[in-house]
């Protein structure tokens, strides 16, 4: 056993603003560059640069067939998002002709202090040139300033292939780098969750003031939050719960189930007897296997904590789960560098021996 391969992106994002476990398989760093996608094979490859007027540079794309690309550019001087004049974003490659984009193509996050633009990149060959690049040269003008920097291509070829192979695009029409013949392939059955207004109403109610979500900030519902049609007129909601802390996350599953939302309990073992919560910490789930994981670390190195498998059963008003395995270590007094994590060797609560 191994820690699950498809884990939502929050909870791996312990400790770091950008650092996902790489055991996870759904994050890689190629040079400079950081690579993660989710489990709706959404996926991002991003930068960031210090002492540079361009602090930032990262790409987007979801895993929808023939989905669009957005590449999001976050300048140093804030000024250049609150001025009123015109805004030009112009992006060169080793000192090619450069790709110009005018105020219709470029949408502006104050929040977030970037600049998105939007159009056919790939078509127009802008991908091709940075996945073949050594240097893109960006250059923001508005009004009386202007803001230029050089960013750092190495690294972009594999980031931009790490992509297609993971949203399995590689040999398919609408890949990015491995282009092929094949036709594009079919949506993936799970939608990210964005925003609260994303859910139906019955579950945003959750993160209402006194719901059991109600401390959970949008910000972390991307990336982290999805939707999964299970059976018609059944769709599970997994979603980010809640603040927490340093390295462990929660998360709750809320099924609806002919428009009656319930929150999914997780059964688990509590002084040797069986038990449920509501609530668990650093979710995994297996959309193809209909199966969660949960890893709640006992401490930032991920060596000890406690480990749980479920897996759906059929109940009579809906989904249950039921646990297959709950493993516990407690926290060594010193940490073994080169020890692997791998809770298959750890004591079990369940089953019973």
């Amino acid at each position: 056993m191994r820690l699950s391969t498809l884990s939502l992106t929050l909870a791996a994002l312990a400790g770091s603003s950008f650092a996902v476990n790489a055991a996870d398989g759904a994050y890689k760093e190629f040079k400079s560059w950081q690579v993660s996608c989710s489990q709706t094979l959404s996926c991002s490859m991003r930068q960031f640069i210090s002492d540079n007027p361009i602090s930032g540079l990262e790409l987007q794309r979801s895993g929808l067939p023939e989905a669009p690309v957005a590449l999001l550019i976050s300048p140093s001087e804030s000024a250049l998002l609150e001025d009123e004049g015109e805004l030009t974003v112009a992006i060169s490659i080793d000192g090619g002709a450069p790709a110009t984009f005018k105020d219709s193509e470029i949408a502006i996050d104050a929040n977030a202090a970037v600049l998105s633009l939007s159009g056919d990149f790939i078509g127009s060959g802008l991908i091709d040139s940075l996945k073949n690049g050594t240097t893109a040269k960006i250059t923001i003008s508005r009004s009386q300033m202007t803001a230029e920097g050089d960013v750092p291509l190495a690294g972009a070829a594999a980031s931009l292939l790490f992509i297609d192979e993971f949203q399995k695009r590689v040999g398919h029409v609408d890949a990015m780098s491995a282009k092929g013949e094949k036709a594009p392939n079919p949506p993936p059955p799970v939608l990210d969750i964005r925003r609260f207004a994303d859910f139906p109403e019955t579950v945003r109610a959750r993160f209402a003031d006194g719901g059991e979500c109600a401390e959970t900030e949008e910000a972390m519902l991307d990336g982290n939050a999805l939707a999964h049609k299970i059976a018609e007129e059944q769709t599970l909601y997994v979603t980010p719960c809640g603040m927490g802390g340093a390295y462990n996350f929660p998360y709750a599953v809320f099924v609806e189930v002919y428009g009656t939302v319930s929150t999914l309990p997780f059964p688990t073992m509590q002084e040797g007897a069986p038990s449920a919560v509501t609530s668990v910490f650093n979710l995994s789930y297996d959309y193809e296997a209909k199966t969660f994981s949960a890893f709640f670390k006992g401490r930032g190195v991920g060596d000890c904590g406690t480990y749980n498998e479920w897996k759906f059963a059929k109940g009579a008003m809906g989904p249950q789960l039921v646990l297959v395995e709950e493993a516990f270590r407690d926290c060594p007094a010193e940490i073994d560098e080169n020890e692997a994590v791998d809770p298959a060797n750890w004591p079990k609560s369940w089953p019973l021996r």
